[in-house]
């Protein structure tokens, strides 16, 4: 199939490069059309991949020491199973604390949100200001009271559909042990609808991306479990309220480059504040010391250059997965530009030989 690329006139290879080019946007305009519904039916088997690539190394392992893939798996399960056990007995109770106390607690830190920018409103008056100004900052303000109250709002309506639909992903499980049993299986079905040509630069292709974009998933996930007990760590040192609340969520926000850090230290810095100024400032000094350790030490260690990706690389990614998919293409921004990366440049290799 290739030799018959190569042997056709330049005209009719960017025709059909055009074609192809023409195919890949109609699917993107498809996705963007789609995507919630998409990421709501998909999200199980989403998350049975990333499972799939943190155990798959650890069956793969179990296997070459003849264990039988189905009982390489169930044994892993057992172990987690234990682990989510002890996690659940002795983590869980002190979430679902912190979060019930959070949200009695909304109401208030919402009023006293208003009542702080409220009296910076009254500070700002005394001034003897033009109208223009004065209005503009009026405006901004009372935007800035809506906006955070919204955020508020909408954190707590997230947190409870999060747990509304936790049954959707008792499927992850089961999905996870058919991915890890039959991976050899599927990626022969895969590399078989593909002409016999196109096989190896696949094959080549695939491999490529399940070495870089494992490493790069379960080092990241190491680095914000990490972050989270740290930061955790530092919340009870200096007796932040919620402290496994915040944690958690700079723990997850921090699988976001770049913007991750900033996103998750702004609720902390938001409790904190109202319990006293003096306070949020040693939060946020922490927080920056924690940012620290985590880029001069974990990091390079856990993760390394596994992504290799450009920085303005990343930042356009997160800004496209931010617009189409929010929250959720914010995290899947950096995978899918390392994918394409990788798939990009075998398509080149491919089209010049």
């Amino acid at each position: 199939m290739k030799e018959k690329i190569s042997q056709l006139k330049p005209w009719q290879q960017g025709l059909l490069l055009l074609a192809g080019g023409l195919l890949i946007v109609l699917f993107v305009i498809w996705l963007i059309r789609v995507r919630q519904a998409l990421l709501s039916a998909l999200a199980p088997l989403l998350f049975s991949f990333i499972a799939a690539y943190l155990l798959a190394p650890l069956v793969n392992s179990m296997e070459r020491r003849r264990i039988s893939r189905p009982v390489a798996i169930l044994v892993l399960y057992l172990i987690f199973a234990i682990v989510i056990f002890i996690f659940c007995v002795r983590v869980v109770p002190l979430f679902l604390s912190d979060l019930q106390d959070l949200a009695r607690q909304l109401p208030r830190y919402a009023a006293d949100l208003q009542e702080f920018l409220r009296r910076m409103e009254e500070s700002y008056r005394r001034f003897n200001l033009p109208p223009n100004t004065r209005e503009i900052i009026d405006y901004n303000i009372n935007a800035l009271s809506g906006a955070l109250a919204a955020q508020v709002e909408r954190f707590y309506n997230m947190i409870l559909s999060l747990f509304s639909s936790a049954v959707i992903f008792l499927l992850v499980p089961v999905l996870t042990y058919y991915l890890l049993r039959d991976e050899s299986s599927f990626i022969k079905r895969f590399l078989y609808l593909f002409p016999p040509g196109w096989r190896r630069s696949i094959n080549a292709a695939a491999e490529e991306i399940n070495i870089a974009l494992g490493a790069f998933i379960r080092g990241t996930l190491l680095v914000s479990f990490a972050v989270a007990a740290l930061t955790y760590a530092g919340f009870l040192f200096l007796k932040v309220r919620f402290p496994l609340v915040l944690a958690i969520i700079i723990g997850i926000t921090n699988l976001i480059p770049f913007i991750g850090p900033i996103i998750g230290a702004i609720p902390a810095w938001l409790v904190a504040f109202l319990d006293s100024p003096l306070l949020s400032l040693k939060v946020i000094l922490m927080i920056v010391v924690v940012q620290q350790v985590e880029s001069q030490l974990i990091a390079p260690v856990i993760i390394g250059r596994s992504a290799r990706l450009h920085p303005l690389t990343i930042i356009l990614a997160l800004l496209l997965g931010g617009k189409l998919f929010g929250f959720i293409g914010l995290l899947l921004a950096v995978p899918a530009a390392l994918v394409l990366r990788v798939l990009g440049k075998h398509l080149l290799n491919f089209l010049r030989h």
